[in-house]
C-alpha cells in the first residue's frame, strides 16, 4: 500500500467521524443532548466558511497588491512594426 493510500484513507476516516459528529450535534435535541449543540453545529461550519472565503479575498488583494504591473503594449507594437518595414524594404529591392 502506498503513501498516497494511506493518507486518503486516513482523510476518508477522519471525514467520516466529523460528519457523524456533526449529525449527532445538529440533531442533539432529538438525543437528549444539550441544545446548545445544535447551535454550533449550525453556527461554528458558517464561521469557518466565512473566514475562509474572506482569506481567499484576502490572497487574491494581496496577490494583486504585490504583483508589479506588466510592461507596455507599445513596445511590442514597435518591434512588430520594425519587421514590417523591414520586409517591405527588402520586397521593394
Amino acid at each position: 500500500m502506498s503513501k498516497d493510500q494511506i493518507y486518503g484513507g486516513l482523510i476518508f476516516a477522519i471525514a467520516l467521524i466529523v460528519a457523524i459528529g456533526y449529525i449527532t450535534a445538529f440533531f442533539a435535541p432529538y438525543l437528549n443532548l444539550p441544545s446548545w449543540w445544535r447551535d454550533w453545529a449550525i453556527a461554528l461550519p458558517i464561521f469557518i466558511i466565512v473566514l475562509a472565503v474572506l482569506g481567499i479575498f484576502m490572497w487574491i488583494g494581496w496577490v494583486m497588491f504585490t504583483t508589479p504591473p506588466p510592461q507596455p503594449i507599445e513596445v511590442e507594437e514597435e518591434k512588430e512594426g520594425e519587421k514590417e518595414k523591414t520586409g517591405e524594404e527588402t520586397k521593394n529591392e
